[in-house]
């Protein structure tokens, strides 16, 4: 994962992933958490079904679950 540029992800099953310490209170683990109140809003299939279609159509940064996290960071 972090060759991909990745530095957490989130998993399914509730689980965050992180690849780097501190997280707790950090602007990654509101982004993260807010991928996790996403997908339980959505379902999961959908969720899933959803933002591969946003990431093939609009990419990563303009998908509506990303700007939607990356504006959980700041709260």
């Amino acid at each position: 994962m972090e060759f991909m540029g990745y530095v957490g992800w989130t998993s399914y099953w509730d689980c965050v992933y992180y690849m780097s310490e501190p997280v707790v209170g950090s602007r990654l683990m509101k982004h993260e958490l807010k991928h996790v109140e996403q997908m339980g809003r959505e379902g999961k299939l959908v969720f899933t079904v959803k933002y591969l279609w946003y990431a093939a159509t609009v990419g990563y940064w303009d998908n509506p679950y990303e700007v939607e996290a990356r504006a959980a960071e700041n709260v």
